[in-house]
């Protein structure tokens, strides 16, 4: 993505947002995520545990994946701030899943003073298995 800050006056509605895809997701990650967040369930970083339960191996976890994406949103909204964030969770991302971001731009908008849009967002892995759909608003003054 570029450092380039977003004017709202070149925004338009279904305009799709740059693709990011990250790095494949690593067991270390997974641990660091469970001390940073408290959330120590077996499932994030133990993988005969997660397989004894039916998956194919260790999970991420859900807001590690939320907090991905609006990594991705925050970095495409240069000079922007966001308002408001929504995440569904569809399916898990599993350990070494390669993650697209992708987004799209559903409405552009004011709100008394306020430059407006709102973006629709969905992490798929590299199977094409989508992992998370989402939203957001974001305000910009330019």
């Amino acid at each position: 993505m570029t450092n380039k800050i977003i004017n709202y006056k070149e925004l338009t509605e279904g305009s799709e947002l740059p693709e990011v895809k990250s790095d494949p997701i690593t067991r270390v990650q997974l641990v660091d995520y469970a001390s940073a967040s408290g959330d120590y369930n077996l499932l994030h970083f133990d993988e005969s545990f997660a397989k004894k339960t039916g998956l194919k191996g260790c999970i991420a976890h859900g807001m590690l994946q939320m907090a991905m994406s609006g990594s991705y949103i925050l970095n495409w909204a240069k000079g922007g701030t966001l308002k408001n964030f929504k995440i569904r969770y569809s399916a898990p991302a599993n350990e070494n899943d390669i993650l697209t971001f992708k987004g799209k731009i559903l409405k552009k908008y004011q709100e008394d003073d306020e430059r407006l849009i709102e973006i629709s967002v969905l992490t798929e892995t590299q199977e094409k298995r989508i992992t998370t759909q989402g939203s957001a608003i974001i305000s910009f003054n330019t």
